[in-house]
């Protein structure tokens, strides 16, 4: 979402369209010009000592808007800007002037510390650092459309994600969903989503809370394990000075609050969040049920000492849902209950040397509770109940010892957890169709899995003369409680980047990546009691990339992935959009012995240009099983995706338009015995044939209004646009032919249609 239509129109004449400087500046009042700033929709927080009335601008800015002209006015007089909270930005002394107050000085160009990025794959997403390897700003990010304010869907956005425009997080290059860690604030986040059983639309990771995103797709160093595919690591916002919000939106009515105390020693933060589906459910057509969810973070640091920091953070959610399908035949209850609390301890022993614990602990409830009643088809019950607890206590130490660049930690977590499911599935004779035998299925599986989860990783990064970098780590991982007793992982890693010239850099990387099962991931409703062993998977990636003069960055990379030692797992090859997948006839195990994901692509960024930025993307990739002597799709199998967005700035207005595509997903095709017409169950024929393309057009457009406390800011947005009818799902129905006959076909629904929201935002 960031290049855009005018910009387009600007391309293709071969003009550029440059936004007008202000007028001349220098002489005017410091406080005049941040004040004409708020027209941009930037909120600016001092007072009369840091920006007196008199504290003119020294010299006429070389910047034009912005953030930029507000930062090159305030250097001039030894004054910065501190991100307070998104758009809002607290004036304060630049530390490295000891003046009480500030005093002209001749401007200066800051020295600049560069940042070596060795891994391949790696994006930042939600920071002002305009460097190469970042993606977007924190700006673009809430400017982007995503359904349900939902933080994930930016990563959906980047090359390598499979998105079916439902889910908050899809498959990474390949990979399993379970395959990607969410971090948040160094703690690793084990079931961070609403609506955890109806396909996850909604994470926890509330868009207003986030700061940044650090997102590797592949080959990320040591200091990450336990996943095969990807890595989603967050922060939140850390506001400076006093703050607050309130929204309210189709979806979600939200507060924020945060302070900062004891002169700047302390901060606070606490944010609480409602969904509103429940409210708009009373409105559809058909009864669905009622989603009800909530969740809140709370966040406290302290500077013990000019070396010492200690924080506290929490985040917790709530849901209980009621869903419901064919005319109420079906219905699924479901309470979700997930607790996070973790303390950490920063210290810096030198200016070389620091360190970090972090000591947590993680509750999580699961019940769900189902039935099925469809007369002389089938009945049945189903109860799922599941709690976990895990406590956990991680250290982490960076060290500069002359060239090298030292990283080294462990971790260690004890894990406790209860399942309690039942089923009970009795299927008539003849349902799904003809001939189909009748079956009664009774599973009753309580497993109480205890024990430890152990690793450590070093990691170290030199440099070498002026064009080579090279990084290298070990991780050990161990896992006590699955009884699988397949011993330690050792995980190897290795990047290398080389410098042509200052603006393109090639870097290539190779490392083994284990993931072990999960505590909370054991297949029990597919009647699995036990824990299968660790699997691995070998990524080997290679980019080249290039930052043109003209403001466009461009990333090519190409990468493999060879997964070995592969853990069977459960699909259901018509239809994913169902309450209980178990108990649906068209479940199958997928049980590969092995799986290769391969994949080329091209992201190109133009850095804003006046009003406009944007990205193009595309990707080629495919990815598949070996079953038996077979190489069969996966599902989330896409041999063509491609991202455009564009968005537009001005002022208090906000536009942003995205598109994404990739080709159809593979879908199965059940033969039909030409005689009767009749469709026949063939695990063989599983993904041998194609849905249509997917291509979803989202736009949102947010409009800033000043006020005498703070800013307003409504936007209006729709997620597919031009209500494209995606095909996710197949059903065969029966249909009576003119000739008395019947026969059976092919019926498709589809993703989401077009779904409109709107909502406002106070900020103060």
């Amino acid at each position: 979402m960031k290049s855009a239509l005018r910009r387009v129109a600007c391309l293709s004449t071969g003009l550029l369209m440059c936004h007008p400087a202000l007028a001349q500046l220098q002489g005017r009042s410091v406080g005049d010009v941040l004040k004409d700033l708020r027209a941009q929709g930037l909120i600016f927080i001092y007072n009369d000592q840091i920006v007196p009335a008199d504290l003119r601008v020294q010299a006429e800015p070389s910047a034009a808007r912005g953030l930029e002209l507000a930062r090159e006015i305030l250097a001039a007089h030894g004054l910065s800007l501190s991100e307070a909270a998104p758009r809002v930005y607290a004036v304060v002394r630049d530390s490295s002037n000891a003046s009480a107050r500030p005093q002209p000085a001749q401007k200066q160009e800051p020295e600049q510390l560069e940042e070596v990025v060795v891994q391949t794959s790696r994006y930042v997403l939600a920071t002002e650092n305009i460097a190469p390897k970042n993606f977007l700003t924190q700006d673009e990010v809430q400017a982007m459309p995503r359904l349900a304010d939902e933080t994930l869907r930016a990563v959906q956005r980047l090359p390598g994600a499979a998105t079916n425009g439902v889910s908050s997080l899809g498959p990474i290059r390949g990979g399993e969903p379970n395959e990607t860690a969410i971090l948040l604030n160094g703690l690793r986040l084990y079931e961070p989503f609403h609506l955890k059983n109806f396909y996850s639309p909604i994470s926890l990771l509330d868009s207003r809370i986030i700061d940044g995103i650090e997102f590797y797709s592949g080959g990320f160093p040591a200091p990450y394990g336990d996943r095969m595919s990807a890595i989603i690591d967050a922060r939140t916002i850390r506001p400076a000075e006093r703050y607050y919000e309130a929204g309210l939106s189709f979806f979600h009515t939200s507060a924020l609050a945060a302070t900062g105390f004891d002169d700047g020693r302390g901060r606070a933060l606490l944010s609480a969040r409602r969904g509103n589906l429940a409210e708009l459910a009373q409105f559809a057509e058909e009864d669905f049920g009622e989603p009800d969810y909530s969740d809140g973070f709370a966040r406290a640091e302290y500077a013990l000492t000019d070396s010492t920091n200690i924080s506290f953070d929490a985040l917790a959610s709530g849901d209980q849902i009621v869903a419901r399908r064919d005319n109420g035949t079906q219905e699924a209850r479901a309470k979700y209950r997930n607790i996070y609390g973790w303390l950490t301890l920063e210290h810096d022993w030198s200016p070389d040397l620091s360190s970090r614990v972090i000591g947590s602990f993680t509750d999580l409830v699961n019940e769900r509770r189902g039935s099925v009643e469809q007369p002389g088809q089938r009945s049945g019950r189903v109860q799922d109940d599941r709690t976990f607890h895990i406590a956990g206590l991680r250290l982490e130490n960076s060290w500069d010892i002359g060239a090298f660049r030292h990283r080294f930690g462990g971790e260690v977590r004890k894990l406790w957890g209860d399942y309690n499911y039942s089923l009970d599935l009795t299927v008539s004779p003849n349902y799904p169709f003809p001939g189909s035998p009748g079956s009664v299925t009774t599973r009753r599986v309580s497993p109480a899995p205890e024990g430890y989860e152990n690793s450590a990783y070093w990691d170290v990064r030199t440099t070498l003369g002026q064009r080579w970098t090279l990084e290298t780590g070990l991780r050990v991982d161990v896992q006590t409680y699955d009884g699988s007793d397949d011993g330690e992982q050792l995980s190897p890693r290795f990047s290398v980047l080389y410098a042509l010239s200052p603006a393109t850099t090639l870097r290539a990387s190779w490392g083994r990546f284990f993931q072990s099962q999960g505590i909370n991931e054991l297949q029990v409703e597919d009647g699995i009691s036990t824990f299968y062993p660790a699997q691995h998977a070998d990524h080997v990636i290679a980019s080249l990339e290039h930052a043109f003069d003209e403001g466009f960055n461009v990333r090519v990379e190409a990468y493999r992935k060879y997964y070995r030692e592969l853990n069977p797992r459960f699909e259901n090859m018509l239809d994913p959009l169902v309450l209980f997948p178990e108990a649906e006839f068209d479940r199958v195990m997928v049980d590969a012995r092995s799986a290769r994901a391969e994949g080329v692509e091209v992201l190109m960024q133009m850095r804003p240009r006046g009003p406009w930025s944007g990205w193009l993307s595309y990707t080629w990739s495919q990815v598949t099983d070996r079953i038996g002597n077979e190489d069969v799709p996966r599902s989330w199998d896409q041999r063509h995706a491609v991202n455009l967005g564009v968005t537009w700035a001005s002022g208090p207005w906000t536009a942003t338009v995205i598109n994404s595509f990739h080709s159809g997903w593979p879908t199965t095709e059940l033969p039909v015995n030409p005689t009767t017409g009749v469709p026949s169950i063939d695990v063989s024929a599983r993904n041998r044939s194609r849905l249509e393309d997917f291509n979803s057009l989202d736009m949102r457009l947010t409009r800033t209004f000043l006020m005498s406390r703070g800013a307003l800011d409504v936007f209006v947005e729709l997620t597919n646009a031009t209500s494209r009818d995606n095909p996710c799902c197949v059903e065969y129905e029966l249909r009576q032919n003119a000739d008395g006959s019947t026969s059976y076909v092919r019926d498709f629904s589809s993703w989401l249609p077009l779904i409109p929201s709107a909502g406002v935002l106070w900020r103060y």
